[in-house]
């Protein structure tokens, strides 16, 4: 699993979770440029959870920029294997905090990861905004 601080302490709850890195702060960007090597080391078949783009959102990035940016990361993490990594895409979790600007901008970005993980292989969209909502 690949996240955000949004799923902190996730290994507590998940049994026989081989790996969850979670970087409290990050970016889609961060996130392609300095935590997708782990994935190089993935050996057999595979599923990568991300669970990033909620601070993407808070920085101001348009939806587009921020579907871009999840399509990178997503290739490079898929990137040379001969075995298939499968990429599950969470969405983003609407916040409290979000207002007329971001609200939007969450809906639109959150389309536009099920449309990105249509067209993908070995990629899913996993519309997980009401289930962190109702937890």
């Amino acid at each position: 699993m690949l996240s955000d601080s949004m799923c902190r302490g996730v290994e507590e709850h998940i049994p026989n979770l081989t790996a969850a890195y979670v970087h409290p702060g990050t970016f889609l960007r961060r996130s392609l440029e300095q935590h997708t090597g782990r994935f190089d080391r993935v050996t057999r078949e595979a599923l990568v959870v991300v669970h990033i783009g909620t601070n993407d959102v808070a920085s101001g990035l348009s939806p587009a920029a921020i579907v871009g940016q999840m399509e990178a990361l997503i290739d490079r993490i898929q990137r040379g294997h001969a075995e298939p990594l499968y990429v599950a895409v969470c969405s983003i979790v609407p916040r409290p905090v979000d207002n007329e600007w971001t609200r939007p901008t969450v809906r639109e970005t959150n389309r536009g990861f099920r449309q990105l993980c249509q067209q993908k292989h070995n990629c899913i969209y996993l519309p997980t905004g009401t289930l962190f909502l109702e937890y």
